[in-house]
């Protein structure tokens, strides 16, 4: 099977993913300081804004950055503050730090802090029908409606997918993230 060069980054890209994601994240090399939890999951959410669509309008212009965002009080939120400048979708990623439900209309990934755990339901809600990855890992997450939940299995970092969820917010999850995941969802029930 012959490549073409163009298509080599994206190949490499998607190989390191598989690798990174597959090989999960554990206690062993979290134990050993390589990634804390917070920035564990801040990598997650980095990798998995590589590996979503959205609609074209969805942002302004081609150098506009991909705005990754927190809604509540977490630990993730000094890991995701670093990821300002990084790149995703060809775009350097912004991050910011929301203080309400309001405040999420320029947001394309909005993690969901675990202060907000109550309120999920109608944080989900006000989000219908946008464009927004919603990240959290809130147990039951992705049975609520929220499209991708970070959870702990076995001792590792995994995640769980949504499908319906990414389909109602017009987002496409790229092939190689859904196989990676540790389940993939309905709303209606698991598959």
């Amino acid at each position: 099977m012959i490549i073409s060069a163009r298509r080599w980054p994206g190949l490499l890209s998607a190989i390191a993913l598989a690798i990174a994601l597959a090989i999960g994240l554990d206690e062993h090399a979290l134990a050993q300081g390589a990634l804390t939890e917070p920035q564990a999951k801040a990598a997650f959410v980095l990798n998995f804004a590589r590996y979503i669509e959205w609609p074209e309008r969805t942002f302004a212009s081609r150098e506009s950055p991909l705005l990754i965002c927190l809604l509540g009080r977490d630990s993730i939120g000094s890991a995701l503050t670093a990821l300002q400048d990084r790149q995703a979708q060809g775009r350097p990623v912004a991050v910011r730090l929301l203080n309400g439900i309001d405040e999420t209309r320029p947001c394309q990934v909005l993690y969901i802090g675990a202060s907000e755990a109550r309120r999920l339901t109608l944080v989900l809600r006000a989000l219908a029908g946008q464009a927004v990855l919603t990240v959290s890992d809130t147990d039951g997450f992705i049975d609520l409606g929220g499209a991708i939940g970070i959870v702990q299995s076995d001792g590792r970092l995994q995640f769980e997918v949504n499908r319906d969820s990414l389909e109602q917010a017009q987002l496409k999850a790229s092939s190689n993230l859904l196989k990676l995941a540790r389940n993939l969802a309905t709303l209606k029930g698991k598959n």
